[in-house]
């Protein structure tokens, strides 16, 4: 395993030249073994100066840091790396695996991304999705990112279905504290993945080279909401670029939010105005694993408690009822809620709430009761 480290640790993430290495070399241990003039023969010149930099020490170093922290490290070659991303132009040597990596291989899998900056209405939808998706069979794919990833997938968790949250950066460094446990939380029903040795900080660039997988790893990508430069588009891009479906919700024209979700539309991405165009696109695909009556299941009307004190929505998982009963001021902090979730769960449940328009976030990490 430290051979296919030190390759990616050589060429860097992204690399397009990986599938033609691979293409000359049965195993990243031969890449290493191979002396110069063999490498001269099959590869450019520029990534043979990039392999003449060996760093087998440093690969042997993260390695034993992965299997000391339950990272579970996947090569190009391993049985359970997820072939699809082998179809695409610069596939990973390595993918660091926090939980379970899902069956790619036989399980749909769509990726939904959006503004950190959403809506109110992208983060209903965000979440739809996400719950729909999930609860119909799919593995939902998104970044984690504050906004509308956080929506998609705990709209999934919510489903109890499989969602993915795919790192631009590793699992050791410090990315938005804000998010840790909904990335606990999905560790243990799905999996992060990174191809970020561990202590690799977010840098400017590490971004757009992770949309690349959220992407390939997907039959298509949603979008929730794109302003002109959104980040967003460019997941979207990398989809087109892959032969993959770009879906989206259309937008009034006059909105800044739609400006580049608009511009998709014009150039020829799919109209996304309910689940189901999702579901119709690839039914006969997995006709066997999408059920369609799973995630269009009526939702039951609202009942009262015993004590008429609090209404509540049946729907509700336990954690948001036991939330929503903390409720006694119009604005609150989640600290403020002697509520005994973990920071996980009572995460979850504000989603819940916030989903159902019961509360609403405010900036700087408060709430308030919707009235």
């Amino acid at each position: 395993m430290e051979y296919y480290i030190w390759l990616q640790l050589c060429l860097g993430q992204g690399n397009r030249y990986i599938t033609r290495i691979f293409e000359c070399f049965p195993s990243a241990k031969a890449v290493y073994e191979a002396d110069n003039e063999t490498r001269q023969r099959l590869l450019p010149k520029s990534v043979i100066v990039k392999l003449n930099n060996a760093r087998l020490n440093e690969a042997r170093t993260i390695l034993e840091k992965c299997n000391s922290n339950n990272i579970t490290i996947i090569n190009y070659h391993n049985r359970n790396y997820p072939s699809v991303l082998r179809e695409i132009s610069s596939p990973p040597v390595v993918l660091y695996v926090k939980g379970n990596l899902p069956d790619f291989e036989n399980l749909p899998a769509f990726c939904i991304v959006g503004p950190r900056s959403v809506s109110e209405f992208g983060k209903k939808s965000a979440y739809s999705l996400g719950y729909r998706l999930a609860k119909a069979g799919f593995i939902v794919v998104s970044g984690g990112a504050i906004g509308s990833d956080t929506y998609a997938h705990i709209g999934a968790l919510k489903a109890e279905g499989i969602t993915v949250l795919v790192m631009p950066c590793g699992f050791s460094v410090s990315y938005l504290e804000e998010n840790r446990a909904l990335r606990e939380h999905i560790a243990k029903s799905g999996c992060l993945i990174s191809e970020y040795p561990p202590e690799t900080p977010v840098a400017r660039g590490t971004f757009q080279v992770r949309n690349r997988l959220m992407s390939g790893l997907s039959l298509g990508t949603a979008v929730v909401e794109a302003a002109r430069r959104s980040g967003a588009l460019i997941t979207a891009n990398h989809a087109l670029e892959q032969n993959k479906d770009v879906f989206v919700i259309p937008g009034m024209p006059n909105m800044k939010q739609y400006e580049g979700s608009n511009a998709l539309l014009r150039d020829g991405a799919k109209p996304l105005l309910d689940t189901s165009d999702i579901f119709n696109e690839y039914i006969s695909l997995y006709h066997d694993k999408i059920d369609i009556e799973k995630a269009y299941k009526q939702v039951p009307k609202p009942e009262k408690v015993k004590n008429n004190k609090k209404i509540l929505n049946v729907t509700l998982s336990n954690q948001a009822k036991i939330v929503y009963n903390c409720l006694d001021k119009q604005k609150f902090y989640p600290d403020d809620l002697n509520t005994g979730l973990s920071p996980s769960d009572l995460l979850s449940a504000l989603t819940e709430l916030e989903m159902e328009f019961i509360v609403r976030a405010l900036p700087g990490g408060q709430y308030e009761i919707c009235k």
